[in-house]
């Protein structure tokens, strides 16, 4: 493997000069002017940013930020900070504020520092039953978990219902409160009366949910829905239920769409949700009342707390219930002085569909040099930076089951958590804003979240069919099966050419 910086001459940024002056057609790619500047790519590294060479003219790569960290191909990052700083065309956004060292001490939230939203539930609705053989409703999987599932349940169950599986019947609890279902047998139960806990809903074919009674006494679980793996609620990997994980999903610091607040590196993240915003010196968040967070059940919460080094039951904040009433009420902060302070963080499942009224931060890890979206750009869905690494705060969403799950649950499984993944849920993955693990280049080995990167090939690559979702496909992807597949991408899958 061959990395290093990228150093450009004072001739590139001479001609860079140039080409501002001159015609835009006549050197907005060429970066020299003799008539044949190159045989090969490796002619051109005297122009610094790593141009290719086409035609005998070197181009420019588009490849940054000016310190990134350049593999030439088939080369793959191996250590954390080449996958954090590897040359990319994603935009690298400068951090501002707080980018320093590690900061203060933590201080954990003062007593009734970290309050709760409390919302009063129904009292003893009318809702009708799970479980209605008459209705259509005679087979059911109880699913309860994350509240950043339902936006899934509705892709998923119509992919579901026509393959012959079971109807999803989906109680939004929390990550680890599903942990718990599946380790202690916890059943699913109706909220009493006057409580802010959900009703569970079930799916129809259409992806339509509809509020229903579990009865008198609850119901087993059937699969816990988590955002996290079971050791990050405090429950052994190997004791007996099985984790069957999915597609990726990622985690990201919001603010109100009128904020002027573009970023945010770890050292700011931890300073501000590990302190209460030091004393002051986060502006302009430093009032801990509008730190819109969750609580350690959340897996959104475990994920960000793990990234910024903070335990994830000390983190500053007021407690906003579900992913969906943190981003209606930080919708609701429209007026710059009730903007500008305000901070959260929420899955992208639950931001993309709020991205006219909130706007996610570029964000900086430790050690990196740039800041980065999860997508490559403020407008794109693409998922880029989590695809490659450069956006590290991701990781699978996770169907738990008992050693030996029910039939509902082996069914339901059977059709939604294939090792090689149909048109149809690669769709619904993409329309819930999550990453197919077949688009995926990086991995994370082990049990835990939020651990090392490593290099990642699918064995069933998805890439460019991901891509031609999410913002078009680039040249490099040739269709099949109407036209042959190149060498170097054999395999034809989902109408693209692959690597494997």
């Amino acid at each position: 493997m061959s990395a290093h910086r990228l150093r450009g001459p004072r001739r590139w940024v001479w001609w860079m000069a140039v080409c501002l002056l001159v015609s835009t057609a006549a050197c907005s790619f060429i970066l020299h002017h003799d008539a044949s500047q190159c045989d090969t790519d490796t002619d051109c590294e005297r122009f610094g940013s790593h141009p290719s060479c086409q035609n005998g003219v070197c181009v420019s790569s588009g490849l940054g930020p000016a310190a990134c960290v350049y593999f030439a191909p088939p080369a793959m990052p191996e250590q954390p900070d080449d996958f954090r700083n590897q040359c990319s065309t994603a935009a690298c956004v400068p951090c501002t504020g707080v980018c320093g060292d590690a900061g203060p001490p933590l201080v954990p939230p003062e007593a009734g520092a970290a309050t709760a939203v409390v919302e009063s539930g129904d009292a003893a609705p009318a809702y009708p039953n799970c479980v209605d053989p008459a209705a259509g409703r005679g087979t059911v999987v109880f699913i309860n978990g994350s509240s950043t599932w339902p936006p899934l349940m509705q892709k998923l169950a119509p992919i579901v219902i026509a393959d012959g599986g079971p109807v999803p019947v989906f109680q939004t609890t929390s990550s680890c409160a599903a942990v718990a279902s599946i380790y202690g047998g916890t059943p699913m139960v109706d909220p009493p009366p006057g409580s802010s806990a959900t009703y569970a809903q079930y799916y129809g074919s259409d992806g339509t949910a509809v509020n229903c009674l579990l009865g008198e006494g609850g119901v087993p679980v059937d699969i816990g829905a988590s955002d996290v793996y079971a050791t990050s609620c405090n429950f052994a990997a190997d004791a007996g239920p099985v984790d069957h994980t999915g597609a990726i999903q990622a985690i990201a610091f919001v603010v109100p769409s009128t904020s002027t607040q573009t970023n945010i590196s770890a050292e700011a993240a931890r300073e501000v949700f590990g302190t209460g915003g030091n004393d002051g010196g986060t502006a302009p968040w430093t009032d801990p009342q509008l730190y819109y967070v969750r609580n350690a059940g959340a897996g959104s919460q475990q994920m960000i707390a793990r990234t910024i080094q903070v335990p994830p039951s000390q983190l500053w904040g007021v407690d906003q219930g579900t992913a969906g009433k943190l981003v209606k009420n930080m919708e609701e902060l429209t007026s710059l002085s009730s903007a500008e302070p305000a901070i959260g963080f929420v899955s992208v499942t639950s931001y993309d569909p709020a991205r006219g009224s909130l706007q996610a931060l570029a964000y900086r890890d430790w050690g990196q040099d740039c800041a980065y979206l999860p997508d490559s750009t403020k407008d794109s869905k693409d998922k880029q930076n989590v695809r490659d690494g450069h956006y590290p705060i991701w990781g699978p969403i996770h169907f738990l089951t008992p050693q030996n799950p029910s039939d509902a649950a082996a069914s339901f499984l059977a059709i939604v958590a294939l090792p090689v993944p149909t048109t149809d849920l690669v769709d619904a993955y993409v329309a819930s804003s999550m990453v197919p693990t077949c688009a995926m280049s990086v991995t994370r080995p082990g049990l835990t979240d939020i651990g090392p990167l490593s290099t990642y090939t699918p064995p069933v690559g998805c890439e460019c069919y991901f891509e031609s979702k999410t913002g078009g496909a680039p040249a490099s992807c040739v269709a099949c099966p109407d036209s042959p597949c190149p060498a170097g991408r054999p395999s034809c899958n989902l109408g693209y050419c692959e690597v494997q």
